[in-house]
């Protein structure tokens, strides 16, 4: 693992070894923006505008402006679009230009007579409309020119299409973006935190209502065309909590008419899946639709040992878990938009997953008794669950002739349904002596409705409003059945069955005020949440109550150094509620020594989160962005694992985990990404993330804090004849929490990929860890009680056959005209609610 990091700290020294060699030393864009034929004499002057499709009047993104001086014919400085169309060129010189613009599909468009005046520091040329191309591009693929990480005013973006080797599922695209890393069972974290929200095209899914990691799992990566990182949302996001918003861009219409699709397949020893997707669009209308299956196969094993302390009657129990969890996943998407107008249009669309998931496990304890004989006994087991999770959405947009006002009206309907079953047989010296079943059947239910408005008070300042209603419904049936001895009837357990019944709605709304000073973009908003809380357990006709209001100001600033040098600043407060993962009561006894269950009685979690950035990109195609921040969480939710200490021989050794408000958690770090270019057609990039943290439980006698990092390194060349390669890895330092650690680990893989089909198409062959077949993860945890004496000292080793060569082929198809780009239409976007970590091994 020394040898990766070791890499890591290169392609950064490589990078600075990049810019020092750039004589020039003057940053450009990383799209495709002209190049100055000849130096140009600096000025004060700036020239901005916006350029629009003729047809849908959709930002234009990633078209070339060249600015040309009018007296010698040469093109003297250049910028592109960015994600609303808008362009810049600053530090121009007084005298008489015209712009030249063009991008694929459209016809180039000059405006002429553009005069930069002494003493007049901003020209604004408005907006410009972009005409569609007459030829029509027959059996072709489009694609604009991005960089592989871009550094946008308010997130990271990593374009996934741009990596030779993405992965099978999202969760191997997770690790490769910068500040974010994946453990072996597919949980995410962001800058060492796990409180995030993920989010699937801009709008919460019911495919991670229940469980992000196993949502991950689902998605293909052939799929997925960016992943966004959002660390400091603005008060027009839900008031998210610690670490911010991972935003799924999955691959949609291009925009283009007429009829294509695309066709992509992935063979691997663990994992495989097949999609296609198919897009028709005339004039006003188009629709779009998907479909896919996914499966996997892994295999690993589970070393658990826990020593108890004094006051126990047991001092050891070692358990021996061979697992293996085999899953499949359909997707059905379908998606349909038209044109009302010149200024409105109206969405819908429907998400649809139906995951069918099986674990089988043999676990064999030992335990080892203070005062009596060693026991030993084996169970086996089969347990999983399946469901159908889909999210319905409807959604009206309208611009106005004012440039930038916009009103949209936004619905979304989610549901996610999972019945889970647990079949398990005890066997005592070969001999079966007992059998239990355990059913849970749960589902989530979510509503939303949303309006935004936005309001240019001039052409430097704009006002943003909106309201928000979510309301939410989560329900648990759990019954647990026992057959002692085997050869009885099962009979049900009156203690551990319950229905558990909550309901959560949360009222917002929000205003922002953006300026534009000079060099300077300043944002500033303020957001009220209120926040209603019922929980019922049917059964014992327990209840849970909770009502809270609270405000959530919001800061940005940021500057522009030099053309594309950008520093900024954010501070933002958030909040997190816990998801029904982390309140369900449901014990989930798969393993009986080791059990996990929810928290009912969990409080929300309140932050904040302060940010300094900085970002640039060089002539030599180098990127830099990096960013210190600070993050303090009040009320934190973590994991706490106990021993049983009453008398019931059967629950002996049994260790318990669940969720807590624990105290206060402090994270201070660095997030430092590089891209470097080197022998005109290879790419180095490496990402870094290193920070102290701080964990204080003041209701649990215990506290833990150290320094934590992980990076990655992925090397890419491009060959002749449609050849290309690359190599990557990441590796995980120690992790901490309040009760102990995770130790180190990493991972890497190979891939060779050749462009096939007149480049319509490609064939990649890849291998992940080639080296060693396990990987392992090791978690210790140490648990004392109010008198500080150590009560349990457990190991939990995990190791994962991450070893899988896999073989993926990739088709696009269709004949188009590039007449229209696609609409940005507006998503509903919940982002509030804090997710639960399962063992997805157990």
């Amino acid at each position: 693992m020394k040898k990766i990091i070791l890499m890591a700290v290169a392609g950064f020294l490589a990078a600075q070894a990049s810019i020092a060699q750039n004589v020039a030393g003057q940053p450009v864009g990383a799209g495709k923006a002209p190049v100055a034929s000849q130096p140009m004499a600096k000025g004060e002057g700036k020239i901005s505008g916006t350029i629009q499709d003729e047809v849908t009047k959709a930002p234009v993104e990633f078209a070339s402006v060249a600015l040309v001086n009018k007296g010698t014919g040469k093109i003297v400085n250049g910028s592109t679009t960015d994600s609303r169309g808008r362009f810049s060129i600053a530090e121009v010189a007084p005298g008489h230009y015209k712009l030249t613009i063009s991008f694929v599909g459209y016809e180039s468009m000059v405006v002429d007579n553009v005069a930069v005046e002494k003493g007049k520091d901003d020209v604004n040329v408005g907006t410009v409309i972009l005409k569609s191309s007459t030829k029509t591009l027959s059996e072709v693929t489009i694609t604009g020119e991005k960089p592989l990480i871009e550094d946008k005013v308010d997130r990271m973006v990593y374009n996934v299409d741009k990596d030779i080797n993405p992965g099978a599922t999202a969760a191997e695209v997770m690790a490769k973006v910068p500040g974010m890393s994946v453990d072996l069972e597919g949980n995410v974290q962001l800058r060492g935190s796990s409180n995030i929200r993920v989010l699937i095209n801009n709008k919460p899914s019911a495919v991670v209502a229940s469980n992000v990691a196993d949502a991950l799992k689902q998605i293909p990566a052939d799929q997925i065309k960016a992943v966004e990182v959002i660390t400091s949302p603005s008060a027009k996001y839900d008031a998210e909590g610690t670490a911010g918003i991972i935003n799924i861009i999955l691959k949609k219409d291009s925009g283009v008419q007429g009829l294509t699709g695309n066709f992509a397949a992935n063979l691997g020893t663990i994992n495989s899946n097949a999609n296609m997707g198919l897009v028709y669009r005339k004039g006003k209308v188009g629709v779009s639709s998907t479909l896919g299956y996914a499966m996997a196969d892994m295999r690993g094993k589970n070393n658990i040992t826990s020593v108890f302390g004094p006051g126990s009657s047991i001092s050891r129990s070692t358990q021996n878990v061979d697992a293996n969890r085999i899953a499949s996943s359909r997707l059905l998407q379908f998606g349909a938009d038209y044109g009302l107008g010149k200024t409105s249009y109206i969405a819908a669309g429907i998400r649809m997953t139906i995951p069918d998931v099986e674990f089988k496990t043999t676990q064999v304890t030992t335990n080892t008794f203070k005062s009596s004989p060693d026991t030993r006994n084996t169970r086996v087991g089969s347990n999983g669950f399946e469901g159908i999770n889909y999210d319905i959405n409807l959604d009206y947009t309208r611009s106005f002739k004012k440039q930038g006002q916009e009103l949209s009206v936004l619905g979304l309907i989610s549901r996610n349904s999972r019945d889970n079953e647990n079949f398990m047989e005890l066997f005592q010296d070969s001999q079966l002596t007992q059998k239990e079943q355990n059913y849970n059947d749960a589902y989530n239910e979510e509503m939303t409705a949303q309006a935004d408005y936005t309001h240019p008070i001039s052409k430097t300042q704009t006002l943003e409003i909106g309201t928000k209603a979510i309301w939410r419904y989560a329900e648990s049936d759990y019954r647990f059945l026992v057959a002692s001895p085997a050869s009885s009837p099962f009979v049900l357990q009156p203690e551990r069955t319950d229905v558990f019944s909550y309901n959560q709605d949360v009222l917002s709304s929000y205003a922002m005020y953006g300026m534009k000073l000079e060099k300077y973009n300043l944002k500033m908003g303020l957001r009220y949440e209120h926040t209603e809380i019922d929980g019922d357990f049917i059964t014992n006709g327990t209840t849970v109550a909770q009502e809270y209001q609270n405000l959530f100001p919001g800061f940005s600033v940021s500057r522009n150094l030099k053309e594309n040098q950008t520093i900024k600043f954010n501070y933002s407060k958030r909040i997190q509620r816990p998801q029904l993962s982390l309140l369900n009561p449901y014990e989930n006894v798969s393993n009986p020594k080791n059990v996990t269950r929810g928290n009912p009685d969990l409080e929300a979690e309140l932050t904040d989160a302060y940010e300094l950035g900085f970002s640039t990109f060089y002539k030599s195609g180098a990127t830099i962005n990096a960013s210190l921040y600070l993050r303090q969480t009040n009320n934190a939710i973590q994991s706490l694992s106990t021993p049983y200490n009453g008398s019931n021989p059967d629950s002996v050794g049994r260790v318990t985990t669940t969720f807590g408000n624990i105290g206060q958690e402090s994270f201070c770090g660095l997030s430092l990404s590089s891209s470097i270019k080197f022998l005109e057609k290879g790419r180095i990039s490496s990402n870094v993330n290193l920070f102290y943290a701080s964990i204080d439980g003041a209701g649990q006698q215990q506290s833990n804090s150290g320094i934590v990092y992980n990076t990655n390194l992925n090397v890419s060349y491009n060959f002749n004849k449609g050849f290309s390669a690359q190599m990557a890895g990441d590796y995980n330092s120690s992790q901490i929490s309040l009760q102990g650690k995770v130790l180190p680990y990493g991972t890497y893989n190979f891939a060779l990929r050749k462009e096939v089909l007149n480049k319509k198409g490609n064939v990649t062959l890849g291998v992940n860890n080639p080296f060693n077949k396990y990987v392992t993860r090791e978690r210790v945890i140490k648990t004392y009680n109010s008198e500080n004496i150590l009560v349990l000292n457990q190991t939990n080793a995990l190791s994962i056959n991450m070893r899988q060569v896999r073989l993926s082929f990739n088709y696009q198809f269709g004949k188009q005209d590039a007449k229209a780009r696609p609409r940005r239409v507006k998503k509903v976007s919940n982002d509030d609610a804090k997710e639960g970590e399962e063992n997805s091994m157990q």
